[in-house]
């Protein structure tokens, strides 16, 4: 998402799901009003960029379409798949068909039902080259869906069906052992038809050209506002769970903002600074969660300076990740060694996490003296003495601090180098990467569940979010092998993603920087928060104020 994917937590999180910048998700209350009406106060640090299950690919949007819309199912705690609209699921032997029967008490707030059909629509749609998603790649495993997205064949062909109102048929072109995980992501939610087709273009671009059959509807979002309240769905086919009665949010990129406003007793959260979290080290509410996120720099391979793999590599070896964990994010978050986060998966024979099998010695290490011998090489590659490279990277106060070490870091061990930092709005800098208007950007991607496909699958060559266009033939047919042929071989699937992540770093297709953590200080007044324990995801729905 998950990029998309898709996070939230009660605190922010100071990074990004797609592709740069950094996002926070905050929760915080009044906590004299919130005793007794109910209502919290909630903040991101970057706006909403749209509603529309086809267009959304950042966290921030996705914790909102997950609060006022529900899909088949929702990952609970562990991270494991949950009934939300589906009632009854039937997987064949060969984990290629699924039967999904639903409930039949979903509705829409315009007061349709919500059937099969919609999810049918929905996927399609999606899928539709017209709709131009960046997510068509996370239907592979879909009967046609690549050809579909490819627009070699009509939607109608994709493998999905409504056998019945309120029965959803799945025919897959090759088994995940973690389909239902995927079917939790907020791109695999349903669509009303009639809803679409009423806004057509303008659907999901504002509250009012929204319908929803989540838990909350959503008022007072023009398209561009950075204030939006969501209010209970009185039509929520499981209402009496839900406890809030508005979370109203707003945007607030300052993380000095959010502390003060939080000691001011005007937030029940809020997600601390390296120097906040050092101020606070003693306060018995302060708490450290995962966020499922990678952090790195990702490089564009169709530039001639970033193509340059001596140059990507010898930035690499001159960052010490180990004083950028604990001096400059100070919030917990520790080095990354390759692209995957702790606990994603373990060795099935050693019982090894996956990023320790995964780690390639000399890629992600700090070896000054290799930079430098590496650096040396680029320049004669590139016939430059002199090498000045933009770093593109949001501009809220969680990301520049990151920037700024590594502009600093990097320039000092490699002389001739100069990194230039370039701080935009989060929608500013999308843009310029999805349009490959970059050099190197400073982002981070965070995962849906927990499996190295998360992160994996977006360098893959044909991928939608593959924003660097690495290429490379031996980590395409390390994924499609894991994919395919040993996608139901537990051990076989593991190798095979192992050998995918180790020829990333050998090729350092991107640079992995940190696995985040984030430090909070939560209010306790603020009860029935059900948090994810691999990335931190929050589910508000029997939340309450104590």
């Amino acid at each position: 998402m998950s990029m998309i994917n898709k996070k939230t937590t009660i605190a922010a999180i100071c990074g990004i799901v797609l592709i740069g910048g950094a996002f926070a998700i905050k929760a915080h209350s009044d906590a004299t009003k919130a005793a007794t009406a109910q209502d919290i106060d909630l903040y991101e640090t970057s706006p909403i960029t749209s509603l529309d299950t086809a267009k959304v690919t950042d966290s921030v949007s996705a914790n909102q379409l997950s609060q006022v819309g529900e899909g088949l199912y929702r990952l609970n705690a562990d991270s494991q798949p949950v009934n939300a609209l589906a009632k009854k699921t039937t997987i064949s032997q060969d984990g290629k068909h699924y039967t999904i029967d639903l409930h039949q008490n979903g509705k829409w707030s315009n007061g349709h039902a919500v059937t099969a059909q919609n999810f049918v629509y929905s996927w399609r749609r999606t899928l539709n080259p017209q709709s131009k998603s960046e997510f068509t790649y996370q239907f592979a495993n879909i009967q046609n869906a690549t050809a579909i997205a490819a627009g070699k064949l009509s939607p109608t062909k994709l493998g999905v069906r409504a056998s019945g109102k309120y029965q959803l048929k799945i025919t897959l072109s090759k088994p995940a052992s973690y389909f239902k995980r995927m079917l939790a992501s907020t791109t695999y939610y349903p669509l009303d038809p009639a809803a679409v087709q009423k806004y057509g273009k303008k659907y999901g671009t504002s509250a009012k050209t929204t319908v929803y059959n989540g838990p909350y509807t959503m008022t007072k979002w023009n398209g561009t506002s950075e204030t939006w309240t969501l209010a209970k769905n009185p039509d929520y086919r499981d209402k009496r769970a839900i406890k809030l009665q508005h979370l109203n949010y707003q945007v607030i990129k300052s993380t000095s903002t959010a502390y003060n406003l939080y000691q001011a007793k005007k937030l029940a959260a809020v997600t601390l600074s390296g120097e906040q979290t050092r101020q606070n080290k003693h306060n018995p509410d302060l708490k450290t969660v995962a966020s499922g996120r990678i952090g790195f720099i990702q490089y564009n391979e169709k530039n001639p300076l970033t193509a340059n793999k001596n140059l990507r590599t010898a930035i690499s070896l001159s960052v010490n990740r180990e004083q950028l964990a604990k001096h400059v994010l100070q919030n917990g978050s520790t080095p990354a060694t390759t692209f995957a986060v702790k606990h994603m998966a373990k060795n099935p024979r050693t019982g090894a996490d996956f990023t320790k099998d995964a780690t390639v010695a000399g890629t992600a290490d700090y070896q000054p003296a290799k930079a430098r011998a590496l650096f040396k090489q680029a320049q004669k590659q590139l016939g430059k003495s002199k090498i000045a490279i933009t770093l593109i990277c949001g501009d809220d106060d969680a990301t520049k601090p990151i920037a700024e070490y590594l502009q600093t870091t990097v320039s000092k061990n490699l002389k001739g180098l100069t990194i230039n930092v370039k701080s935009v709005p989060f929608p500013s800098m999308l843009s310029a990467v999805s349009k490959g208007n970059f050099e190197a950007n400073l982002t981070s991607w965070s995962m849906d569940f927990a499996d190295p496909i998360q992160s994996l699958q977006i360098l893959e060559s044909t991928n939608n979010s593959n924003m660097g266009h690495y290429k490379s033939a031996a980590y395409d047919q390390a994924l499609n092998t894991a994919e395919g042929a040993d996608a139901l071989t537990t051990a076989a699937r593991y190798h095979d993603l192992v050998t995918a992540a180790r020829t990333a770093m050998t090729d350092q297709a991107v640079t992995p920087l940190y696995d985040a953590r984030t430090s909070e200080l939560v209010n306790p007044k603020i009860k029935g928060v059900v948090y994810n324990k691999f990335n931190g995801q929050a589910d508000y729905r029997t939340a309450y104020v104590k």
